[in-house]
């Protein structure tokens, strides 16, 4: 895990996230329905860890590896300064363990340079997005699994019928 610190490479990968995210300030970390409906992503909530699980960090890795990728970015969702804006990853163990001690309580959204997938990670919950099949292998579980499990998490938690995280996984469960 690196910082990039070079000020154009840190703009554009902002402005690539900012395309992809709502403009709200306040909900920076949450995909664009725009976005998600042009390329027929998929987004789930997953429950967040400080951001990876090690199960997580084991079923993604490999995954993500098969399929080519070999880093990502992760780009911060929320102002950090003096803190890095912006890492380089490699896709290994060592580096999602590394992002998470550095990185965890904070928003961050990973992607590869192509935004072919993407995981925006916040203090509640990270969202797993990308075409059915990729995201499914990195979720290790079809989608509808996935769903569920979020939707019981945030249940158990609900004192009442609009609390945030129920919203969450009704929203990205009707896109």
């Amino acid at each position: 895990m690196k910082s990039i610190t070079e000020a154009t490479q840190i703009e554009h990968y902002q402005e690539l996230v900012k395309e992809m995210t709502q403009a709200d300030a306040h909900q920076s970390y949450e995909f664009s329905e725009k976005w998600v409906r042009q390329r027929s992503w998929k987004v789930v909530p997953v429950e967040d860890t400080c951001h990876f699980a090690p199960y997580e960090i084991a079923t993604l890795v490999p995954v993500l590896k098969d399929a080519g990728y070999s880093e990502c970015v992760a780009v911060a969702t929320e102002s950090l300064d003096p803190a890095p804006a912006c890492y380089r990853l490699s896709i290994s163990e060592e580096d999602l363990l590394n992002f998470n001690k550095e990185c965890g309580p904070f928003r961050y959204l990973l992607m590869d340079e192509d935004r072919t997938w993407a995981i925006s990670c916040n203090e509640w919950y990270n969202l797993f997005a990308g075409k059915p099949e990729l995201l499914e292998a990195m979720l290790g579980k079809p989608i509808s699994k996935a769903r569920e499990e979020y939707l019981s998490f945030a249940t158990a938690l609900a004192k009442e019928a609009d609390e945030p995280l129920l919203r969450v996984a009704k929203h990205y469960a009707a896109l």
